[in-house]
């Protein structure tokens, strides 16, 4: 196959390849629009690799995929165990492991090509990125491609993608023909140019079949449409009933339905619409298809569909669950659908698809007339738990409350109280805690009733957990007992770790020995049998439970084990959060760019849950505050309106931390903000020390009063004390400089020249300027000359990370160059270049440039 243009991309792919064959694995990306021409290329490749084994698999336009569909196109080149292991329940990381085993164990070099990724299912796309975290010491070469203009911020691919070991991914973009090539191409088929670039803007399918038409055609629909029209209607019917079957249709199904003579698949092989490989018919571009297919008037389209499904029906064997709903979908078949799609919807949250299966149980929700009262609850009641997982909070408690409606119209009580249980847990998510605990309440008062001490059990430990979060402890640890009693009496270990789990992170947070133990009796349970959630439920309160209470050793630790876990396992909701409470351990120990870059990665994924944005967006927040940039009043108040909803302490005391911080950089007393108020008062009457303390700090530096009696941490006791020396060396013995630089403010000269190195050296500029007019209001002469004299050394008063941008920005650098050269994120970066053009009074970077050239500053002269 001849390509124009394309010579660099297949030549990174044949690189990419090579080091394959060498033992070092690696991913390749290849993305563009619809028609740029993404499978000649790998076709290409897949020619060059003579030495090797080929595995294909293709993603397909279904209303909802089926899950590992493309792997199962290739299953027959894997071994026995890993196909056993497609079809079975529960057993997915077994499949997955046993998958990259066949891999590795192959004596050649493997290329794997997944075509169409951006309709690929939930679990096709977790067995690709627990591919790509693993191949790198294995002869494989992953070839992924798709249309990155279909992928908006939301597309499960960019999270995907954000994974990936920027190490071993290549990335292939392929952009479209320059008006060279489209001459050329026009010029081999003998036809004219003349405004062939403009129309079809240099896609290459485009011009292929902008010069296959009788005359430049307006759209690529019609060109396609024109040259299906010129069919006999024998090929016309292959082309139709090619075109309602994503992907490709078996050449079987074809014989079957239609009965096609040799001559009549010649014919349509020789339209150059469809294609042969396999025992199956496909057209030779989806474009084509989807414009074959939207053609289609409704009856017909709708018989096609008929006839598929009849004939799939009629085959026997293993049906393709998620096919035959298309098909029902298509034929607008209530009954098939509801005969389906309950089976798809379970098959896809067997294979983790959660998304797809909570689509297929909405689908057979849809006909509600064809199911009793107790279908009907049981689908809604799997429809919420799918909804669940997958942050569709809204519908999840939509389908609760149907649920809980019907159960108690056909006096089911158990099932009432089960789903009390789910309603309060849902209530949670989305801030509503009143609601959320009137639920629980009305569950375990119900259950209490009904004998069933399993589920009662349950209801107790929600109960538990929603003290927990409160910071109620005493609570907490009452309900929480109870749940783990009834749990060891009917050895119910899943039950018995949530409670204990519960019960020990109340108790660890308010420092009580036994709580760890309990926690770590958690973490072995849920180990042991094998419960996700559970483990990474434990690590991750292990992990905040340690930050919170100041303990980084511990932190970091929990969050090394956690680490390990979940790079085996995929969680990424908690393995985000555990990664808040990373980029919050760095913040307080002083590494403020390594938290400022782990809180952008975190907040520039739409995946993050509003309980892990929380923390990222404080510490991102306080940073800014700290160091001056722009940004940090937005997100403090947007971060302020989530916390507030939650109306608990461990989201609110940061929040209200950093508001009563702000207010001491304006000038302002932090007690006249309500929200520093109200939480004041909830650390006090919930005994919370660390709380109570920093919140205390900020409103005693801005001389606001605030009459508490409650216990408080004790570098903060000691500061109030007027220990500032004392208070010093505990702040260095837990690793906080900025907290030890506040302290060393208040004591000799010696201790203030100290604290304002060290807030130097942190970059904290505003804190810098801030402390420094305190120290002069306060009759403090010798401190408060202003900037450091590197500062001070350029007219601009610019810092020396500043100064080094600065320099860079004159090079011409970009900011994600830029980040590369001084090791930050892009967003550090950005935020650097916002500094340096507001002080030099620019609107531009170029404006930059100009005026430190006549300054002398940052190098340039």
């Amino acid at each position: 196959m001849e390509l124009i243009e394309r010579d660099y991309a297949l030549q990174r792919l044949l690189d990419a390849l090579e080091l394959a064959r060498q033992g070092a694995g690696r991913t390749a990306l290849v993305y563009g629009e619809a028609g740029i021409g993404k499978t000649s290329v790998v076709q290409c490749l897949a020619s060059a690799h003579v030495d090797g084994r080929i595995l294909l698999g293709w993603c397909e336009a279904l209303f909802s995929p089926r899950p590992l569909g493309p792997f199962y196109d290739m299953a027959d080149l894997f071994s026995a165990k890993t196909q056993e292991l497609l079809g079975r329940e529960g057993r997915r990381m077994e499949l997955f492991a046993s998958l990259l085993a066949d891999l590795k164990e192959f004596d050649g070099t493997t290329l794997i090509v997944l075509e169409d990724l951006h309709w690929a299912d939930a679990a096709t796309l977790d067995l690709v990125k627990y591919l790509t975290r693993r191949i790198q010491h294995a002869r494989v070469l992953l070839v992924l491609t798709y249309r990155d203009d279909e992928l908006n911020e939301r597309h499960p691919l960019r999270l995907l993608f954000g994974d990936l070991p920027t190490d071993a991914a290549v990335r292939i973009p392929l952009l479209p023909l320059s008006e060279a090539a489209v001459g050329e191409m026009a010029h081999r088929t003998g036809r004219s140019s003349d405004g062939l670039f403009a129309a079809t803007g240099g896609n290459p399918f485009f011009v292929t079949e902008a010069l296959s038409a009788d005359g430049l055609p307006a759209t690529v629909r019609d060109a396609v449409l024109a040259r299906a029209a010129r069919q006999p209607t024998a090929v016309r019917a292959l082309l139709d009933l090619a075109a309602i079957v994503p992907a490709r249709v078996d050449v079987s199904m074809v014989d079957a339905l239609l009965a096609p003579t040799r001559e009549d698949i010649s014919a349509a092989l020789a339209s150059g619409l469809l294609s042969s490989q396999g025992g199956t018919y496909a057209y030779r571009h989806e474009l084509a298809r989807i414009s074959m297919e939207q053609a289609l008037p409704h009856p017909v389209a709708a018989a096609l569909h008929e006839r598929v499904l009849r004939y799939l029906e009629a085959r026997g064997g293993e049906l393709p669950l998620a096919r035959l709903v298309h098909h029902a979908a298509g034929a607008g078949d209530a009954a098939a659908v509801m005969q389906y799609a309950p089976r798809a919807a379970a098959d896809a949250a067997m294979h983790g698809a959660h998304c797809d299966a909570a689509w297929l149980y909405g689908k057979a929700l849809a006909h509600p007339e064809r199911l009793s009262d107790e279908e009907r609850a049981e689908l809604l009641e799997r429809h919420a738990y799918e909804c669940y997982l997958t942050s569709q909070i809204d519908c999840a408690t939509h389908a609760c409350a149907s649920a809980l409606a019907i159960w108690r119209k056909l006096g089911n009580r158990r099932q009432e109280g089960h789903m009390l249980r789910w309603l309060s847990r849902m209530c949670w998510f989305v801030g509503s805690n009143a609601d959320a605990e009137a639920y629980a309440d009305l569950s375990v008062r119900l259950l209490e009733t009904q004998g069933d001490e399993t589920e009662l059990a349950w209801a107790l430990s929600n109960r538990s957990q929603l003290h927990m979060l409160a910071g109620h402890t005493g609570e907490a640890i009452a309900w929480g007992k109870r749940a783990i009693e009834l749990a060891t009496r009917h050895g119910d270990n899943e039950v018995l770790s949530h409670a204990l789990n519960n019960v020990g992170t109340a108790l660890t947070a308010r420092a009580h020995r036994e709580g760890m133990a309990m926690l770590e009796q958690s973490l072995a349970l849920a180990l042991e049998h094998g419960y996700g959630e559970h483990v990474a439920r434990a690590y991750a309160n292990l992990t905040s439970t340690a930050v919170t209470t100041r303990d980084y050793a511990a932190a970091g630790w929990f969050i090394s084990r956690a680490g390990a876990y979940f790079c085996e396992h995929d969680l990424d909701s908690w393995s985000h959060y555990v990664m808040a409470y990373q980029a919050r351990l760095d913040f307080e120990q002083g590494r403020w760019d390594a938290a400022a870059a782990l809180a952008d990665q975190l907040l520039a994924r739409p995946d993050v849950t509003i309980v892990t944005r929380i923390p990222t967006m404080t510490v991102l927040a306080r940073i800014r505050m700290r160091r001056g940039d722009p940004g940090a009043d937005d997100l403090l108040e947007e971060v302020s309106e989530i916390a507030c909803a939650t109306g608990e302490l461990q989201r609110l005391a940061p929040v209200a931390a950093a508001r009563a911080e702000a207010a001491w950089l304006r000038d302002e007393d932090a007690t006249a903000d309500p929200i520093v108020q109200q939480t004041c008062e909830l650390a006090e009457r919930l005994h919370d020390p660390r709380a109570l303390g920093e919140l205390l700090f900020w409103c005693r530096w801005t001389h606001g009063h605030w009459h508490a009696t409650g216990e408080i941490d004790a570098p903060y006791a000691l500061q109030r004390e007027g220990r500032w020396d004392a208070a010093a060396l505990a702040w260095q013995a837990l690793g906080c400089p900025y907290e030890r630089a506040f302290a060393l403010l208040e004591g000799d000269e010696a201790g203030m020249i100290e604290a304002l190195a060290t807030l130097s050296a942190l970059e904290a500029t505003a804190s810098l300027r801030r402390c420094r007019e305190c120290l002069y209001r306060a009759g403090v002469r010798g401190m408060a000359r202003g900037p450091r004299a590197s500062t001070t050394a350029n007219p601009a008063g610019l810092t020396i990370r500043e100064l080094q941008i600065l320099a860079l920005l004159t090079q011409g650098l970009s900011n994600m160059e830029i980040a590369g050269r001084i090791a930050r994120s892009e967003k550090t970066v950005e935020h650097h270049v916002s500094a340096v053009l507001r002080k030099l009074d620019a609107r531009t970077r170029s404006e930059a440039v100009a005026m430190a050239g006549r300054l002398g500053v940052g190098g340039v002269h």
